[in-house]
């Protein structure tokens, strides 16, 4: 070989050598720095429910003039949040569409809610007078025509915007000034008229405003709410966004999180259930009695809903619910795709009655952990990100089959920047229940105004099917927050009546084993238990509250002569599908007090006494005081007396 062609060959290996150690550092730096692949969620609008329930309460929503896609938050339907109410106060209730309304049979109800977008209706008064003829109760919010002509004030003031509470009848003080240090501006607007009606009772106003009062209307009640209930409890609960329906970032961070939201910052009272429940209990609960299933197994005054972040140690996480097990308590482990834990470790969570649910990363999310990589080998300069849908798929195929992945929650708390984004989401990967609402570490509490779970609202104005867990306490780490957490346990024992959401991060005591917070960790079981909440998972309270839903729930009353005296009587028939449940029922009735419950099949009557005296307990909620009777699974035959 020449000179000349050595000199060539030489340049050759020595280029294709570099070549090769370039290929292979881009090819390291790729693996390093993968291309992230991103494909879209799938999404899934809220949707128009109908609930044939058999229950005292009937909520009438006009799906027809529900605007679907409307230009700003103010301009939704919120019609759809009374469900929320009833659900959470009462239990069963029947959701109906207007278009069926006029063809229905109202005797098998004593209460109707007219929302917002049904009450304009002229052709309904004869319906609604011969309703109320027999001794029924008819809500309106905001009427107009001739259902506000009937027995509502003038509204010649018109639409007006809201600002604050001024005036409230009957709830104690603590309540009122925590309802009028809100500033309702932007959370709802009312119905303003020239003065209250004739022969009505207030019951609140707002700027001075009548928006709660009630009318006799022949044996009957109407109960006028002339301002937006739906949307100030939709504002409170599931929070607020810009009108244009973006999420604008509190904390100076490129994130956006559940907590920005939030209406209520570091408020010690759940303000929308403090509205909800005075509405029922305080204006309803005068116009007939109001009986509701109690929304807490074994007539516990609360519960504790526990979470949990697996965050990737997986079988290591499962002490918690090993310890839990002893004390007969239960929680939800959220954990990431892929799966750490082993099919031993989630046999183990499953004998402890304990769940699983996903910790899901958003697709936009660029420190998603849950990938695939594209490539072959080690060599995998693509990495394709799974979507939501994708990500629940692969933590099922790890399931056993006959356990459900019902739970999910946002890694970080982590939010779209659309307000029912995540929700349409979440919603299409199938999950039931979520737990991405949560309080800010800085300011833990009811940010939410609320602890119960909720249904949210699309801004088509339908309901998503997903029971909403708000998280109050993210984490629980050194003796004042346990000591805060036991000022809330105290106050929903003996007045409030909460879920209270907390969590836990097992992998947290094994990388700062801080004493403080271990003991912490250990104390909130005790005080639970202290303060009669049950401790449980996502997934029990779910399934007790369903059955809440569920079940049926239907009374009458009358006046009946037993010997010598004339009592009065409340006859409740229900039928419990879960064992622990119970019913609440008023101390009071007009002048009238709780004497005893009976179970049985026959109304009492003279010399006729029924059998199986049933032992109640009196609870007060907001002050209002009430009864609970314990139900048996099944079918129950109650009568309430009252003398």
């Amino acid at each position: 070989m020449s000179r000349r062609a050595q000199l060539i060959h030489d340049r050759r290996v020595r280029f294709v050598l570099w070549g090769c150690i370039a290929v292979i550092m881009v090819g390291i730096y790729m693996c390093l720095n993968p291309i992230i692949w991103k494909t879209e969620s799938h999404r899934s609008p809220g949707a128009s429910i109908s609930l044939e329930s058999v229950s005292d309460y009937l909520i009438v929503v006009d799906s027809s003039v529900i605007e679907p896609s409307p230009g700003s938050f103010s301009e939704m339907s919120f019609s759809h949040a009374w469900l929320n109410t009833f659900e959470q106060e009462i239990g069963p209730v029947s959701l109906m569409n207007a278009e069926r309304f006029q063809d229905a049979d109202l005797t098998r109800y004593r209460c109707i809610v007219l929302t917002e977008s049904a009450s304009d209706h002229e052709t309904w008064v004869p319906k609604i007078r011969s309703f109320l003829e027999r001794g029924g109760t008819v809500i309106m919010e905001m009427p107009r025509g001739s259902l506000r002509t009937m027995a509502s004030a003038d509204g010649k003031g018109g639409i007006r915007t809201a600002q604050n509470l001024t005036y409230i009848l009957g709830l104690e003080q603590s309540y009122v000034d925590a309802l009028a240090s809100v500033n309702l501006t932007h959370l709802t607007y009312l119905v303003g008229s020239a003065g209250p009606l004739d022969n009505s009772q207030t019951w609140m106003t707002i700027d001075g405003v009548p928006v709660i009062y009630s009318k006799a209307y022949a044996t009957g009640t109407v109960i006028t709410v002339d301002f937006n209930f739906g949307m100030l409890i939709t504002a409170l609960q599931q929070g607020r966004p810009l009108d244009d329906f973006s999420i604008r970032n509190m904390r100076d961070s490129n994130r956006i999180e559940t907590s920005d939201l939030a209406q209520a910052d570091g408020l010690n009272l759940p303000i929308a259930d403090i509205f909800e429940r005075f509405l029922i209990y305080g204006v309803l609960s005068q116009t007939m009695p109001v009986v509701g299933f109690w929304p807490f197994f074994d007539s516990l005054d609360g519960a504790l809903v526990v979470t949990q972040h697996e965050e990737g140690i997986g079988d290591a996480s499962l002490w918690i619910s090993s310890y839990e097990a002893t004390i007969k308590a239960t929680s939800t482990i959220f954990a990431t795709v892929p799966l750490s834990m082993s099919d031993e470790g989630m046999d183990t969570l499953s004998k402890a009655n304990g769940e699983l649910g996903l910790a899901f990363d958003w697709n936009f999310a660029e420190d998603s952990r849950s990938r695939e990589p594209m490539g072959i080998f080690r060599f995998s300069p693509v990495w394709r990100q799974l979507n939501l849908e994708e990500q629940a798929n692969a933590f099922r195929s790890r399931l056993d089959e006959h356990t459900s992945l019902l739970s999910s929650q946002s890694r970080e708390g982590l939010w779209t920047d659309h307000y029912t984004l995540g929700f349409r989401m979440i919603s299409a990967a199938g999950f039931k229940a979520d737990a991405s609402y949560r309080a800010s570490y800085e300011q833990p509490g009811y940010a939410f105004s609320t602890g119960m779970p909720f249904l949210p609202l699309d801004t088509n104005g339908l309901i998503f099917n997903i029971q909403e867990y708000p998280i109050s306490f993210p984490k629980l780490e050194t003796t004042e927050d346990t000591t805060l957490l036991e000022g809330y346990l105290k106050d929903s024992e003996n007045r409030m009546h909460e879920v209270i959401g907390v969590s836990f991060e097992p992998g947290r005591f094994a990388r700062d084993p801080v004493a403080e917070a271990f003991i912490s960790w250990q104390s909130v079981y005790k005080m639970a238990t202290s303060h009669r909440h049950w401790v449980t998972s996502i997934f029990n309270y779910f399934r007790f509250s369903r059955a809440r839903f569920t079940g049926e729930l239907k009374t009458r009353s009358s006046e009946v002569t037993q010997g010598s005296k004339r009592n009065y009587v409340v006859r409740i028939e229900s039928l419990a599908p879960e064992s622990g449940m119970s019913v609440n029922v008023p101390k009071t009735i007009g002048e009238r007090h709780f004497v005893e419950a009976r179970r049985g099949v026959q109304r009492v009557r003279e010399d006729a006494a029924l059998s199986d005296t049933i032992q109640p307990r009196e609870v007060s909620i907001l002050e209002f005081e009430r009864i609970l009777v314990p139900l048996t699974k099944g079918f129950n035959a109650i009568d309430v007396i009252y003398e």
